[in-house]
């Protein structure tokens, strides 16, 4: 049986995980490690620049967040941050886009107990 290391974690995209990581699970839990510990401090950039309306600082921020987010299996939050880069060029698409941007950031917190399971998980394994 050749079951990947990611195929009991439904929330995220097992077969990005599995290009990615293969069976390294120790690089795979060094990853998932990093981006929990950075994870407050890049969700509270992104609400800065919004409750200041800076588009610039928005843009930047979600673009340079976007690999991390592939890097744990949010793939899709990665694709919404591509959308919003493209679509957020002016100061009033921070507020013609709010829904998306709450809904992808909403979808951000509810998967960090995911992305805690999948890290304790990958650490049991790699062991």
């Amino acid at each position: 049986m050749n079951q990947s290391l990611f195929s009991n974690l439904s929330e995220l995209d097992a077969a990005y995980l599995e290009a990615a990581y293969a069976n390294d699970a120790e690089t795979a839990a060094m990853v998932f490690e990093q981006y929990l510990a950075d994870l407050p401090a890049n969700l509270q950039l992104i609400r800065d620049s919004l409750s200041k309306k800076d588009i610039d600082r928005f843009r930047q921020h979600i673009h340079k967040q976007k690999p991390g987010f592939s890097y744990v299996g949010l793939t899709d939050v990665t694709q919404t941050f591509q959308e919003l880069q493209v679509k957020c060029v002016a100061i009033d698409d921070l507020q013609k886009y709010n829904k998306e941007i709450e809904t992808v950031l909403t979808r951000i917190n509810t998967t960090k107990g995911t992305i805690e399971q999948a890290l304790s998980y990958l650490k049991r394994i790699s062991e």
